[in-house]
């Protein structure tokens, strides 16, 4: 080859490798492209309590998920899903669920139409009352009941008064109608458990009184009309492997 051709060889090869680069870089994007909507299909596609069962569904759409989930839900339940006493937002992380047993398909009812929402499906089938501001019990008796709750799970409490709110309790409060007898709640309609020590709107005896003097009136909204299905079956499998962690 002659010295005066030696440039235009070598700028050709530069040409050829970096098309050849360009190329196989758009082959792989063709390619990640294809497997995502491959996966996007099969995460709706599938049953709920099989995309549970199906690790690459549920790291996809956890990573789907994610810039979703700090949008949408950060705001209330905290960048690490650990709830806010203040806004009466659970934690996410625990095993303890208001309404269901945490599987994706209830944790997806509740994304679609909330919880006092308006929707016709959303949970709208009870509410705390108010005791304290609709003379119900009177301050004593919220706070034997306060020394009850705190004798039910397991912490510190007043005898006496544990033993007065007891009666409150089972009597002048009707509380085992929504929370049962045993005080082990009932998810059918979020009646909490009692029992759990896991308190969405502060654990302090001021916190309980507060709640029962005041009742919880705490509103989710119906993501259903603001997000897809996909984004929603997305979210629901984020927040059950944020619960299921180590779990099997």
């Amino acid at each position: 080859m002659q010295p005066n051709n030696l440039k235009p060889a070598i700028r050709a090869r530069w040409v050829l490798s970096l098309a050849a680069v360009v190329l196989l870089a758009l082959a792989l994007i063709a390619v990640n492209h294809w497997r995502s909507e491959r996966l996007q299909f099969r995460l709706l596609s599938t049953p709920p309590e099989a995309v549970a069962q199906d690790p690459a569904l549920v790291r996809f759409a956890s990573a789907q998920a994610k810039p979703l989930y700090a949008a949408h839900c950060a705001a209330c339940h905290g960048p690490e899903m650990r709830g806010n006493p203040a806004l009466g937002a659970p934690n996410l992380q625990d095993d303890v669920w208001l309404y269901g047993e945490g599987s994706i398909f209830d944790i997806e009812r509740t994304l679609l139409y909330g919880i006092r929402s308006g929707e016709d499906k959303s949970h709208n089938d009870s509410e705390m009352p108010a005791f304290g501001q609709r003379g119900i019990l009177n301050d004593a008796q919220i706070r034997n009941v306060v020394q009850y709750l705190l004798q039910l799970s397991g912490r510190s409490y007043e005898a006496q008064g544990a033993g007065e709110g007891r009666l409150v309790y089972a009597g002048a409060g009707n509380c085992g109608d929504c929370h049962g007898p045993d005080a082990r709640g009932n998810t059918e309609y979020g009646a909490p458990d009692l029992t759990r020590n896991v308190w969405n709107s502060g654990a302090e005896p001021k916190d309980l009184y507060a709640a029962i003097y005041s009742g919880q009136h705490h509103i989710m909204p119906a993501w259903g009309r603001t997000l897809s299905l996909e984004q929603i079956r997305a979210l629901a499998t984020y927040v059950y492997a944020a619960s299921h962690v180590g779990q099997p």
